[in-house]
């Protein structure tokens, strides 16, 4: 247990990520001075006390990751300092209150509580039933839709019919071949001898469905990576610019920049299409973490402070992509050589909307190959195996995936992984009771890497043990093998905040 003082005299009370169990007191009301209660990834069960409402004071508490059950407290959106709730992944069901701190939604997390119902809209929950009137009320329904659905439908006919007849009088002769809106053209012609006729010097990457080679174009000779796709079918090219012109408008700090695309005939007559972005000079973070044995330089490794930054830069990409842009977006392939560094180790994610671009033109998203669209082996979840549509929860399987793989330096696909034993397991296995086992030795200082424990570790560097202990966790809640009980991007980006304002790093 550990009681200390916290921010000029705050008074802090942290249990989290122990070995307790038992109800929480009801007794803890009596601390009338307690502004911070942290008890999370405990076993605590039972219901949530109501004598936390007499911590007039309270300004943060987090019960996440516990057994508790029963409904959540209506008198804790009177404690009027309360300014951040977590109460994610318990067994708590009901309806879930609206005021207070319940009204702000990015300081609240009520995930993983598949029971909860009501709430503020923007918490997405399922409304709670009423009683008495679900007959009447269903009946009401169906009598309302069965008048307004046919004015409904002749109204949306109507426009419909009126738009495309004046779309057709309004339109105008096209050119041979469409242009790529507000984006520089560029021609094959361009982009084969920017990559000296893509030779193999310029090839920096190579995958199922492209290679991506080191080329520049005019007319500033701009240094850019360019993605040739392998395409066999012809006859695309209005569908393939379309989506090149969506794609453009997805901009985020942490994806990387289509300049502009391609779509051409090749010197063999061939249909040619090809991407191209920045260029991202530190390279993949694949090249990083597993740097090749047979290359002269090796690059340093990469100490924690910089694997934490790449994790919280991934997280606010696929955030954007998830919840920001004007319409989902589902990455698919999540993994280390889709994350690509500047020249400040900024991670930059790639291959954004290749799905959707691919179905384009007419690449199934199913593929057999290990590399495909639908995934790659080993960061692939489970139920795309089984013929699963891609999902918003596919791509949280793969980034917890890719946080295991930053922390302990292992790919998902290595020789220990086999007949059902994965990389998921592995780690929550051995973290219970040989934490430094599982993390990448490089991450660490030299002097402590023969420790055997965590008590040993934490006396050295409580603050980096903690971090990584909170990183695990969200790794592990993120690839859960089922989809329903997966963290989703937005709960992911509160947790990563927390860390970063309870445990400050400066290594």
């Amino acid at each position: 247990m550990l009681i200390e003082p916290a921010r000029d005299g705050d008074v802090t009370l942290y249990v989290s990520e122990n070995y307790l169990s038992g109800n929480i007191p009801k007794t803890i009301g009596e601390c009338s001075s307690l502004e911070y209660l942290y008890l999370r990834g405990n076993s605590f069960n039972g219901i949530i006390p109501s004598s936390l409402a007499s911590l007039k004071g309270l300004r943060h508490l987090d019960l996440s990751r516990n057994h508790l059950s029963g409904s959540i407290p209506d008198v804790l959106q009177n404690i009027t300092f309360l300014e951040y709730l977590n109460v994610s992944f318990n067994m708590l069901d009901g309806e879930v209150p609206t005021k207070g701190v319940f009204q702000n939604v990015s300081e609240l997390s009520v995930t993983g509580n598949n029971k909860l119902c009501g709430g503020v809209s923007e918490l997405h929950l399922p409304p709670c039933p009423v009683k008495g009137k679900k007959h009447a009320k269903h009946h009401n329904f169906r009598l309302i839709t069965s008048i307004v659905s046919p004015i409904a439908f002749l109204l949306v006919l109507s426009f419909i019919l009126t738009f495309y007849w004046g779309r057709k009088k309004s339109k105008k002769p096209s050119s041979d071949s469409p242009t790529i809106d507000h984006l520089a053209k560029v021609s094959y012609q361009n982009l084969h001898r920017g990559t000296d006729g893509f030779s193999i010097r310029n090839l920096i990457g190579s995958g199922s469905f492209g290679s991506v080679y080191k080329g520049t174009i005019e007319p500033e000779d701009t240094i850019v990576a360019i993605k040739v796709l392998n395409l066999q079918k012809k006859g695309a090219h209005k569908s393939f610019i379309a989506e090149c012109n969506a794609l453009k408008n997805i901009r985020h700090r942490n994806l990387v920049k289509i300049l502009t695309c391609c779509s051409s005939i090749d010197f063999n007559g061939q249909e040619f299409k090809a991407l191209v972005f920045e260029y991202m000079t530190n390279g993949s973070l694949e090249s990083w973490l597993h740097p090749a044995a047979d290359i002269t330089y090796q690059p340093r490794s990469l100490n924690f402070e910089e694997r934490l930054n790449i994790i919280n830069d991934v997280a606010s990409a696929v955030h954007y992509l998830h919840y920001e842009f004007e319409q989902a977006v589902i990455h698919c392939d999540l993994k280390p050589g889709n994350v690509l560094l500047n020249d400040c180790m900024v991670a930059h994610v790639s291959d954004f909307g290749l799905a959707r671009l691919l179905s384009s033109v007419g690449v199934s998203l199913m593929q057999s190959s290990t590399i495909g669209i639908n995934g790659t082996v080993g960061y692939a979840p489970p139920e795309y195996g089984m013929g699963s549509k891609v999902s918003l929860e596919g791509d949280m399987y793969s980034f917890g995936i890719l946080i295991l793989e930053i922390l302990t330096g292992r790919r998902p696909t290595d020789e220990m992984f086999k007949d059902g034993y994965t990389l998921h397991n592995y780690v929550k296995i051995t973290i219970s009771y040989n934490f430094v086992e599982i993390v990448d030795p490089t991450i660490l200082p030299n002097e402590l890497e023969q420790t055997t424990n965590i008590e040993n570790l934490g006396l050295t560097h409580p603050s980096v043990e903690k971090c990584l202990l909170s990183l695990f966790r969200i790794a592990l809640a993120c690839s859960m093998e089922s989809p329903k009980e997966r963290m989703n991007m937005v709960d992911v980006i509160k947790e990563l905040n927390l860390i970063k304002r309870l445990f400050p790093y400066g290594i």
